[in-house]
C-alpha cells in the first residue's frame, strides 16, 4: 500500500469527482458516490500512488505503427486546441491557432479589442494533451510567451498566458506558476 503523500493529494485534487470514482473502481475500493470530493481525495491518497493517477490519463494507443501512433497524437492535440480556441471565442476573443515565430510555436493566440474604458486584451495559450505537465513544459511555455510578447511589442500587463492540459500538473509546475500573476493553469476533461 503506498504511503499518503502530499504529491498524490495534489494530483487527486485536480481530478473531477467522476474521475476519482473511476480511479477508486480501478483500485477496487468501495467508495460511495454520495461522498464529498474532499473525502474521496482523502481516502484515495492512502491507497493510490502518483503513477496510478498519471496512468488514469495515459491513454494507450491502438495504433499498429509508430506513424499511426504519431498521427493519433497530433490529432488529439488538434482537438484540444480547437476546444480551447472555442472557449476563448465564446468570451469574445478573435483566435488564431498554431502561430509560428522564430524560435517558438504557440497553440492559440486570442485578441479582444478594448473599449473606451478598457484596454485591448491578449491571451497566449499552450495546450498539452498528456498525462502530466512537467516543469520543462512550463518553462518552454513561458519562453514562447515572452518571445511572442517581445516580437509583437505588446505590453506584458495586457497578456494573459494559459497552459491547458487533459492530464494533471506536476506540483513544481503549480508552485512555479504562482510566481507569474498573468499565468493561469487550466485542466480540461479528456
Amino acid at each position: 500500500m503506498p504511503r499518503k503523500t502530499p504529491q498524490v493529494k495534489l494530483y487527486l485534487k485536480q481530478l473531477s469527482k467522476t474521475e476519482l470514482l473511476k480511479l477508486a473502481k480501478l483500485k477496487k475500493l468501495r467508495i460511495s458516490e454520495k461522498w464529498t470530493k474532499e473525502k474521496i481525495v482523502e481516502t484515495l491518497s492512502v491507497y493510490v500512488s502518483s503513477s496510478d493517477v498519471i496512468k488514469l490519463h495515459s491513454r494507450k494507443s491502438k495504433a499498429k505503427t509508430k506513424t499511426e501512433s504519431s498521427l493519433q497524437g497530433v490529432l488529439k492535440g488538434i482537438k484540444l486546441e480547437d476546444r480551447v480556441a472555442k472557449i476563448f471565442t465564446r468570451q469574445g476573443f478573435q483566435c488564431t491557432k498554431n502561430i509560428r515565430i522564430k524560435g517558438a510555436e504557440i497553440d492559440v493566440v486570442g485578441f479582444k479589442k478594448g473599449g473606451l474604458l478598457h484596454y485591448d486584451e491578449y491571451v497566449v495559450v499552450e495546450c498539452k494533451d498528456r498525462a502530466k505537465v512537467i516543469p520543462s513544459d512550463f518553462k518552454k511555455f513561458i519562453g514562447s510567451m515572452n518571445l511572442y510578447i517581445r516580437k509583437k511589442r505588446l505590453d506584458p500587463e495586457l497578456v494573459t498566458g494559459y497552459l491547458y492540459t487533459t492530464g494533471v500538473f506536476d506540483s513544481d509546475v503549480k508552485s512555479q506558476a504562482r510566481a507569474f500573476p498573468n499565468i493561469k493553469l487550466k485542466r480540461l476533461k479528456p
